[in-house]
């Protein structure tokens, strides 16, 4: 199994940081943002250190259950899920046209707009998206 740096190398890292950061700094209540691997690698993060990881590994196989149960149900595929919890909200979306596959893992506080969380993941998606395919 390759590493995140050795499939994406740090200038694509980079980028995505730099994606990352506009999304958290225009969107304060956002606590958490991480670039996932398909096998679950962290590829590059807004915050959370401690457990930027940990959710990249969970966000990896929750968007692969989302995928599976999108398909079972016949609905084709999954765009990503959300995760509404009492202290806040959980965004995991897949990234279109990546290959290997990537997706974004967005953890935001309470009190944060639906709406305009969803919006700004997936502008922040559509943005890696065309980043990754340069």
């Amino acid at each position: 199994m390759q590493s995140p740096e050795s499939l994406f190398g740090p200038q694509i890292a980079n980028l995505a940081v730099a994606h990352l950061d506009a999304l958290g700094q225009a969107n304060p209540a956002i606590a958490l943002a991480v670039l996932t691997s398909e096998d679950g690698f962290e590829i590059a993060a807004y915050r959370g250190a401690e457990t930027s990881r940990r959710i990249a590994a969970m966000s990896s196989s929750l968007q692969a259950l989302s995928e599976a149960i999108s398909r079972e149900a016949g609905l084709g595929s999954s765009n990503g899920l959300i995760i509404e919890a009492a202290g806040g909200t959980i965004l995991v979306l897949g990234i279109a046209a990546t290959s290997p596959r990537v997706s974004l893992a967005v953890v935001a506080k309470a009190g944060e707009t639906l709406g305009t969380l969803l919006w700004a993941a997936r502008n922040c998606c559509k943005s890696l998206e065309e980043s990754l395919r340069k």
